[in-house]
């Protein structure tokens, strides 16, 4: 969605109008990229849990994240351009705005916040220096928006958020995004794509909250694969380390995926690894079965898992699709801290969890 003003002038000398209309030329141009978008996605949801019987609902975010947003460039010449991008949660079936952390530690909930993303950045032909709110670099191989390699991404009850999320007792709040945060990207180098991270902690005390990041990876044709890691400094926790490793392939029949993770909390050698293997396939010109199963081996924490996932999508258009998604999570080992969606825990020792949904999509 682009802006644009209607304007009248009043009478003015010919050097005069020939001055406004260089001014009001200028000013539409540098405001001539500047965009609203978003995404609304709302969707019936079942989900039952071992111990915590079933629950019906209306929720959000099963094909994609709700969000709205403000993002924009401007061409200073010379090949620089400046950037910005502010970015919301937002829960569709509701309207209320999505909890946000407020720093690199402390949970802090808020309403309509960006904290989705909040970046402004500099961009020239030797790359992108981007300061702000954003993706870690540990995370983008998870998301499906990040390029990355699980076939459901981080959303819905296929969510690789399943099994490759820290697991409770050792998660912080940057598994996902940094606040205080300086990155660079890399420019596009025949397929080559990078990042490098760095946020402040900004704790006087400590460098708790300190968050170094990096991601290395390939796509060109029908091949892509990527290599990434992310430290966050805790001195309550143990540093956090999330590293995983993934890639693709498009057969044109089928685009086959794969993503290996470890996540791993300093103090006790707790740690978890994970793997997932799926695939997109295409139905039609207009829709997309979607499969994935996993499994997670932990030690010192939680238990292992493992995770299926059966989807569809059809797209109605570019911009709208329906979609249907089944998945069923099995504890292993008498554990109970793996479950599917969002908001209803297994209960009982060595439980399962099962949820399946049917819901629409809008991006704008």
């Amino acid at each position: 969605m682009h802006f644009y003003q209607s304007i009248t002038f009043p009478k003015l000398t010919p050097i005069a109008l020939g001055l406004t209309l260089t001014f009001v030329g200028s000013a539409v141009h540098a405001q001539s990229n500047v965009q609203v978008f978003g995404v609304i996605d709302s969707g019936y949801t079942h989900l039952s849990s071992s111990g915590s019987g079933s629950v019906n609902k209306l929720g959000s975010d099963g094909n994609m994240s709700s969000r709205l947003g403000i993002r924009g460039t401007e061409d200073l010449g010379g090949g620089l351009k400046a950037g910005f991008w502010l970015e919301a949660a937002y829960e569709s079936d509701t309207g209320l705005g999505g909890s946000t952390s407020a720093d690199n530690i402390k949970n802090q909930s808020g309403g309509f916040t960006f904290g989705r993303r909040s970046t402004v950045s500099l961009m020239g032909s030797w790359g992108e220096v981007r300061l702000g709110r954003d993706f870690v670099p540990g995370f983008s191989n998870l998301a499906v928006s990040g390029g990355g390699y699980h076939a459901f991404g981080t959303n819905g009850v296929g969510s690789s958020a399943a099994l490759f999320y820290p697991a409770s007792g050792a998660r912080g709040v940057t598994h996902v995004r940094a606040s205080n945060s300086i990155a660079y990207h890399l420019p596009k180098m025949n397929g080559i794509f990078g990042t490098v991270m760095y946020a402040f902690g900004e704790n006087a005390e400590n460098n708790d909250g300190r968050v170094v990041g990096a991601r290395l990876g390939y796509a060109k044709g029908p091949i892509s694969m990527a290599v990434a890691t992310t430290k966050t400094t805790n001195s309550l926790l143990g540093d956090l380390r999330q590293s995983n490793i993934g890639g693709s392939y498009d057969f044109g029949v089928a685009k086959v995926m794969f993503l290996l993770g470890e996540n791993k909390a300093g103090l006790g050698d707790r740690k978890t690894r994970a793997w997932a293997l799926g695939a997109h396939v295409p139905v039609g010109a207009a829709g997309q079965i979607r499969v994935s199963y996993g499994a997670v081996k932990a030690t010192n924490i939680a238990n292992d898992a493992n995770h299926f996932a059966l989807g569809y999508v059809h797209n109605l258009s570019k911009r709208t699709a329906l979609y249907g998604t089944l998945a069923r999570v099995s504890n292993k080992d008498g554990g109970k801290a793996y479950s599917v969606g969002d908001g209803l825990a297994v209960t009982s020792a060595g439980g399962s969890a099962t949820g399946y949904q049917i819901g629409i999509r809008h991006r704008f």
